[in-house]
């Protein structure tokens, strides 16, 4: 009676022991966290403090075992249970470790992490699935049926949530390759062309020019030949066809065309000198005109349209003022006599 009262001694008093070392070591690693600029240790004390409690119990049977005097049978069933319970604790470890590093990375990479809970699912589904194997194999018990069963479960699991992963997977490949971000206008290869509102895992919102909503699966956007306007910066280049008659000095058309262009960029911010306009003899020679193109820079695509129509009438104007003609269209059509 005596000795079993010492060894229920052992065991509280090296819990406790354990214990008070574990508030100790965990209020270190909280203080040390708290002066590294790196959030990795921060990860590391939160997912450390619930398995910790396992360890100081299996730790406390241990020595607790080394004073009991049991038969080889008993004292080999013990160990399985300590081994177990170790298994089942660093199991826990890493489930929660992995879950918040997969969270640190997407806030340092500045990935939306709602919507993401069925991909910490998965992550603890397989880690919790992995630990239970091993714990089965550590009592002896066959696990290969149990490893074809889950094989068939998974694929089965896998084929009905297909579309959701593929999915969750594209959304995953598109935030952080980063060629699409929220705020760039971008026109899929479908012609929808609108600014990018939003990027979750499953789907992609489009806000398009006439202020619609396109909702896209993530899937179908990351198959999709998309052209970037916002790639690799805002600033696009806009054309203004002009034509005018074949009697026109083309030298003097140059420059009163690029003299408007100068006067008006003094007006709007959105209409830039550098790169500094072009004026083409492009697409050439008309049936019944010269037809040249102007092309300049503006801020964004949305606010090039401003910019052509401001373009637009001042030239009209000032071609009026200059006595150069924009010719209609006209055909000439000779008869021949017989």
């Amino acid at each position: 009676m005596v000795k079993d009262y010492k060894i229920v001694i052992v065991f509280f008093a090296s819990i406790s022991i354990l214990y008070i070392i574990r508030i100790l070591t965990i209020e270190f690693l909280k203080k040390l966290a708290q002066k590294t600029p790196t959030k990795l240790d921060d990860v590391i004390y939160k997912a450390i403090r619930l398995p910790s409690l396992l360890w100081i119990f299996i730790i406390s049977l241990h020595i607790t075992l080394t004073f009991l005097d049991i038969s080889e049978r008993h004292y080999h069933l013990s160990t399985k249970i300590i081994n177990t319970l170790l298994i089942l604790s660093i199991t826990i470890f890493l489930a929660n470790l992995s879950t918040r590093l997969l969270k640190l990375y997407m806030e340092e990479k500045n990935l939306p992490t709602t919507g993401t809970s069925l991909i910490f699912i998965i992550i603890n589904t397989v880690i919790y699935i992995v630990g239970i194997l091993i714990i089965l194999s550590n009592l002896n018990v066959p696990i290969t049926p149990i490893i074809t069963t889950l094989g068939i479960g998974g694929l089965a699991v896998g084929l009905a949530l297909k579309d959701t992963l593929s999915n969750i997977f594209s959304g995953l490949y598109i935030l952080v390759e980063k060629r699409i971000n929220i705020g760039d206008l971008i026109e899929l290869e479908n012609g929808k062309k609108g600014y990018v509102v939003n990027i979750s895992w499953r789907t992609t919102t489009l806000k398009t020019l006439t202020n619609d909503t396109v909702i896209i699966p993530n899937e179908k956007l990351a198959q999709s030949v998309i052209l970037n306007y916002a790639k690799p910066v805002n600033i696009t280049r806009t054309s203004i066809e002009i034509p005018v008659s074949y009697d026109t000095d083309i030298d003097k058309l140059e420059k009163i065309i690029l003299e408007e262009v100068e006067k008006y960029s003094k007006e709007d911010s959105k209409l830039f000198l550098n790169p500094e306009p072009t004026f083409r003899f492009v697409p050439g020679f008309g049936d019944s005109s010269l037809n040249f193109t102007l092309y300049v820079y503006v801020l964004d695509y949305e606010g090039g349209f401003a910019v052509q129509s401001e373009l637009r009438k001042r030239i009209f104007k000032r071609l009026k003022a200059e006595n150069i003609e924009i010719p209609y269209p006209q055909l000439d059509v000779h008869l021949k006599r017989q």
